[in-house]
């Protein structure tokens, strides 16, 4: 892997896509859109999930803990008489790093197949609070969730696998790789092309790309409209289908997706089968709602739990050392357990069932975002529009 410029060398020389002459309600020119496109790139982004489990009841029978928790609880973990809180701590990370390796002495983050499911790995029991997100299937099964504003059979297993741990409760950590994207570690961009009409239009075409380049923040760290980003030249990051507009909402046709993601300086792909958009877009160009779809359950481990095959900055498999701690560690100070995590996934994956076994191998995932206009330029497979301004026309 490279950083964003070096992943793209031709950014500086390519011609940008301005979003070019919808018109808004009234006959009004939206000024994000010119000659039928228009550019975004991504600002914010989050898991789709609830409200704190202490307040829905998701959880009666407690939360998820971690190894020293899970110890803490048995006879031989109970504090001794006169026992420091450095020794006792010291104490409870042994025990932990025996429970978390298999009879055969494999490491459970990374071979959490090895061990059994964890009973200390609590999911969402029911299914009547209220989450974010869209409904991926059409139908209206037991396993479903109300959404949030309203409407049922919202497909969000991933909230169902989560739900229970501390760390993905509105205050807690898991979901803040918002902070990330900030950072310029990775992005998404979204194209549109083919706009008649911002507020009702039967066909445009939609580009989703993994982006090149660091989001452009303001002094204050905030995302900037306008600026100018390349796609990632990888094709495997490349997403194109079609969509209509109805009364300000665009939804898409599903296409399999593919976005980058990164983890203590390890590079890992983010990768969403059907993923499809249900996005507002108010007359400033503001576009939020939902990016959804299915994340294969291997990948949703290794992007989220495990690591196993997170690469280095050069593109090579990153040390074991530096996967099995970074995991360990989640695991340690964010409470939960990796074979745990893992046989949840497994249990609750209900979509893309496997065509000889029948078992299901993704699960819905649903992400709250938030895009801005941008100029996005033409690099390999990105069609340039021939009425396109210079990135310097842009305003960059």
């Amino acid at each position: 892997m490279r950083n964003a410029r070096e992943k793209n060398p031709l950014a500086g020389g390519l011609l940008a896509i301005l979003l070019l002459g919808a018109a808004g309600p009234g006959g009004a020119e939206a000024p994000f859109v010119r000659n039928g496109e228009a550019g975004f790139v991504v600002s914010f982004i989050e898991y789709g999930l609830s409200g704190d489990a202490q307040e829905t009841g998701a959880c009666p029978a407690g939360m998820t803990r971690n190894l020293p928790e899970i110890y803490a609880m048995t006879p031989q973990g109970k504090r001794r008489e006169g026992e420091s809180d450095e020794a006792y701590m010291d104490r409870l990370r042994e025990a932990a790093g025996r429970l978390g390796t298999s009879p055969d002495g494999r490491d459970l983050c990374m071979h959490p197949e090895a061990g059994e499911p964890d009973p200390w790995f609590r999911t969402v029991e029911g299914s009547d609070m209220p989450v974010y997100g869209i409904d991926l299937d059409g139908e209206v099964s037991d396993n479903d969730f109300p959404g949030m504003s309203g409407g049922t059979g919202i497909d969000n297993q991933w909230y169902r696998v989560v739900g229970c741990s501390r760390s993905y409760q509105p205050a807690g950590q898991s979901n803040g790789f918002n902070i990330a994207m900030l950072t310029g570690s990775w992005g998404i961009l979204v194209r549109l092309r083919g706009v008649d009409d911002i507020r009702n239009d039967d066909h445009v075409e939609v580009g989703l790309y993994a982006n090149a380049d660091p989001i452009s923040l303001s002094p204050a760290r905030k995302p900037l409209g306008y600026a100018t980003y390349a796609a990632e030249p990888d094709p495997r990051f490349h997403a194109t289908t079609t969509g209509r507009i109805e009364e300000g909402v665009l939804t898409t046709v599903p296409v399999d997706a593919m976005f980058r993601n990164e983890v203590n300086s390890m590079y890992l792909d983010r990768p969403l089968r059907d993923a499809r958009l249900h996005m507002t877009l108010s007359e400033n160009g503001l576009m939020e709602g939902y990016l959804a779809g299915y994340t294969p359950v291997e990948d949703m481990y290794n992007m989220q739990y495990g690591y196993r095959n997170g690469m280095t900055h050069a593109g090579e498999l990153a040390p074991l050392g530096l996967r099995s701690g970074s995991a360990n560690g989640a695991a340690f100070v964010l409470g939960h357990t990796c074979h745990g995590a893992y046989h949840a996934l497994q249990q609750h994956a209900d979509g893309h069932p496997d065509p000889d076994s029948g078992k299901y191998t993704a699960i819905s995932t649903q992400y709250h975002i938030r895009a801005i206009p941008a100029f996005i330029v033409a690099g390999a497979g990105i069609s340039p529009n021939p009425a396109q301004p210079t990135r310097e026309e842009a305003g960059r």
